[in-house]
């Protein structure tokens, strides 16, 4: 990896992105490349096949399937900006979790982006089970990317609509609709109520 050049602020990082090849794979790989404080120039894009039965192992099967993957790894790939010095592409097999682990420590990674769906039952437990892993026993920090549009947790109440406006409207610099306002005579500093919203003051510097 080069070295850094004069001027730069940002640290440089390696960072490992795992996809599963769904469709939100492009979104993980766009906010392995966006970390706030650090620059991906180096960067490790990894997808990890199911062990093959000793049986089709030695077929036709296994190494069509690894050349497409190959294919759409690549293709991934594509859009990585030139600002990233160096680009590997990786294709394992085995339990993803361990395997996206065992690399991370492989190659020395300071960060691990990874995809949940937010999906719930025999999905989450293929899906977000992996994430959870690697929280766990990553070698190293994990990000996970999670899609907005996954339903909100049952215990989660949808934000209120008039908060939702007051943000649009004001660009954020207010915060909360009047309901859930109550001013504090310092500047900036906001008493959330009911606790639903916060318990304690906020301060924005």
């Amino acid at each position: 990896m080069a070295g850094s050049t004069k001027g730069e602020t940002a640290e440089k990082s390696v960072i490992l992105v795992a996809v599963d090849l769904s469709p939100v794979s492009r979104a993980v790989l766009e906010t392995g490349l966006r970390v706030k404080g650090a620059r991906a120039t180096e960067l490790h894009l990894l997808h990890v096949l199911k062990p093959e039965p000793p049986e089709l192992a030695s077929t036709l099967h296994f190494p069509t399937v690894l050349e497409q993957t190959k294919v759409q790894l690549d293709q991934l790939a594509s859009g990585v900006p030139d600002t990233v010095e160096t680009l590997v592409v990786h294709v394992r097999s085995g339990e993803p979790g361990v395997e996206i682990a065992q690399l991370a420590s492989d190659i020395a990674a300071d960060l691990i982006v990874v995809g949940t769906h937010g999906y719930k039952g025999i999905d989450r437990l293929l899906l977000g089970s992996v994430a959870e892993t690697l929280v766990r026993n990553a070698p190293c920090s994990v990000l996970t990317y999670r899609p907005r549009s996954v339903q909100l947790w049952e215990q989660i109440e949808p934000p209120c609509p008039d908060c939702v406006e007051v943000r649009r409207a004001t660009g954020r610099v207010t915060l909360w609709c009047e309901r859930h306002s109550q001013h504090h005579p310092r500047a900036h500093t906001y008493r959330e109520s009911p606790e639903s919203f916060g318990v304690g003051s906020q301060t924005f510097r």
